[in-house]
């Protein structure tokens, strides 16, 4: 089973102070899999971990994903030191930011999950996984998480819901079909309210399919935006396969 951490805890990371622009990468979770088992310093497997992060550091990650492995054809080993590594980062955070959030995520990892062989950690601007199976194109529905805003909105409560509601399934439409090159499953909009905005985003990791990610996007929604979002003026969605956020101020780059 996967630890995790008290929600009281994410949701205060949650509501710390912010600019109008939200470029920090602030450690929001982790969870260590047990069920994987451990490895040793000096073992094959912390020598394979390690070399598949120093691959990955001579990559561009021009849309700043990977999923890289010690050994090739990695569908059909049994090396039992074998080691997968997946890095996802937000849309607006590729090439060096990419690559200064998996430096960041890979101390956080040592640091929180020493020696475990499963492991996944979460930052504003990536989620990292290491695992020592192939998780490559399924969904993790047992990553999910969620972080709120513990603030309320101060009036019309419904029209904000709804107008939610419309921009994540406009938004859900966009992430898994304008696909650019550039940064694949995900989607940033904005909806007026009154005189304020609301700000959204979508993302999937690029190695589901098209319709894996609607599916993955499509039961997030459905399952935290009427009971855990409800009236909050911000919240997070986050997992390994797919991501979503919505604030009442801009968060993400420009």
């Amino acid at each position: 089973m996967f630890s995790n951490i008290l929600a009281v805890v994410a949701i205060q990371l949650l509501i710390r102070s912010v600019s109008s622009q939200n470029v920090t990468n602030e450690y929001l979770n982790h969870q260590c899999n047990n069920t994987q088992g451990t490895y040793t310093r000096g073992s094959t497997f912390e020598k394979n971990l390690n070399q598949v992060f120093r691959n990955i550091s001579h990559l561009h990650l021009r849309n700043g994903y990977t999923y890289e492995s010690n050994v090739v054809a990695y569908e059909v080993s049994k090396d039992p030191n074998i080691v997968f590594v997946l890095l996802q980062c937000r849309g607006d955070s590729y090439g060096s930011k990419c690559h200064s959030c998996l430096h960041t995520a890979l101390s956080g990892l040592r640091e929180r999950c020493p020696g475990n062989r499963g492991a996944i950690i979460w930052y504003d601007q990536c989620v990292v996984e290491i695992s020592s199976v192939n998780t490559k194109g399924r969904i993790r529905y047992d990553s999910f998480f969620n972080m709120t805003n513990l603030k309320n909105v101060s009036s019309d409560a419904e029209q904000f819901k709804n107008k939610r509601k419309d921009l994540f399934n406009k938004l859900l439409v966009k992430a898994t079909k304008d696909v650019s090159e550039k940064n694949g499953w995900y989607a940033v909009g904005e909806t007026r309210i009154g005189r304020n905005k609301l700000y959204a985003m979508m993302q999937c990791a690029l190695d589901l399919t098209p319709n894996g990610c609607y599916v993955c996007l499509e039961w997030i929604t459905g399952r935290y935006d009427s009971y855990y979002f409800d009236r909050r003026q911000g919240g997070r969605v986050l997992g390994r396969s797919c991501s979503l956020r919505y604030e009442i101020y801009p968060f993400l780059r420009r």
